[in-house]
């Protein structure tokens, strides 16, 4: 069935579906996951991979737990994210229980899927610190991938072994 679609076996593509239960198969291979509880069971993964999805998690502190909960040891997280290398996270809605709490004025991330995605925070350097609390070992790679379209310009690709 996977090579009939031309996706690998070993290959699952996840998003977050307000209103589906996480853990539900969406359609062959792509599962609706809320990446700060996911379902997988530990150590089930060699590589994930997020795109610009982190600054939009309410509790990303809870996602990077979690990612590592999941991957296999030498696993890798493969992700990019608005990134300050000069100063700290800057928060723009604190979350505090289920509750936000607005400290900026909101910053909105066009998604073609979805429309504007809200963003929590632009991660800064004390990123790397959380990172080492949660086990991983990290690297940034410098990019200079365009795409207009999506509004991606110069990503850094951050790469966190656990």
């Amino acid at each position: 069935m996977a090579k009939a679609l031309g996706v690998s076996e070993h290959y699952l593509c996840s998003g977050y579906y307000p209103g589906v239960e996480p853990g539900k198969e969406i359609r062959p291979f792509v599962y609706c996951q809320d990446v700060s509880r996911l379902t997988f069971e530990d150590d089930s993964f060699d590589v994930v991979v997020t795109e610009d999805v982190l600054e939009h998690v309410r509790k990303s502190d809870n996602a990077f737990t979690e990612i590592y909960r999941v991957l296999k040891p030498g696993g890798c997280h493969v992700f990019t994210i608005p990134f300050f290398f000069d100063k700290k996270t800057l928060y723009r809605v604190e979350v505090i229980g289920e509750e936000d709490k607005v400290l900026l004025p909101p910053e909105y991330h066009y998604d073609a899927l979805r429309g504007d995605i809200l963003s929590y925070r632009t991660f800064g350097i004390d990123l790397y610190e959380l990172l080492d609390l949660v086990g991983f070992r990290t690297e940034v790679h410098f990019a200079s991938f365009f795409d207009h379209r999506f509004g991606i310009y110069d990503s850094f690709v951050f790469c966190s072994v656990k």
